[in-house]
């Protein structure tokens, strides 16, 4: 778990619960696609980063679940790097708290404040393709959450977020979520 896996010349992820996409911008300068689900994580991502004498410039958040935004906190403040979150997942990811409220539908139950639906906040900004590095492209993804998007990067890799689960993934939940099916089909029939 948390291995370094490169999957191009400039594109990689980090194997963890919630893959971590990782791209290389030059040869000092990364930048994330998610951070994963929590302080831990974001610990172990920095001990990378250190371990390859890579510089964290910007994490481009997908959405704004807990498991991919989780470690943004922690690798902002040791870092300083920016993070940017698409659309409504700005605001989820500045105010966590709206995760467990969206589900719960009011102020939640002390069972749903914690890490896997609550993370840390962080100082994101908006996401647009002026922020991007050059060659990236944004994948409107919605359905799975209120604006997710993917990411195409300047080397053809493409990181989807959780538009498409694995069977290990569904046997272990026994269900997906989904926030909109009509869009959610919209998007699995645009991949």
């Amino acid at each position: 778990m948390y291995e370094l896996i490169q999957v191009s010349e400039q594109s990689y992820y980090i194997q963890s619960p919630a893959k971590i996409g990782l791209v290389k911008l030059n040869e000092q300068d990364v930048c994330l696609i998610d951070s994963g689900n929590d302080k831990d994580a974001g610990k172990k991502v920095k001990r990378i980063l250190d371990a390859n004498g890579w510089r964290l410039t910007a994490i481009y958040n997908t959405h704004s679940h807990a498991d991919h935004i989780g470690g943004n906190k922690y690798l902002q403040g040791q870092t300083g790097c920016k993070i940017y979150a698409p659309g409504i997942e700005c605001a989820f990811t500045r105010y966590p708290i709206l995760e467990p409220s969206l589900l719960y539908g009011g102020y939640p139950c002390k069972e749903l404040r914690h890490k896997f639906l609550m993370a840390q906040e962080s100082d994101s900004q908006e996401l647009t393709p002026a922020c991007l590095p050059e060659g990236f492209e944004i994948i409107p993804l919605p359905g799975h959450f209120f604006d997710m998007v993917g990411f195409r990067t300047a080397d053809d890799v493409v990181y989807l977020a959780d538009c498409l689960s694995s069977k290990e993934t569904l046997d272990k939940y026994k269900i997906g979520f989904i926030y909109d099916v009509a869009a959610y089909l919209d998007t699995l029939e645009k991949l």
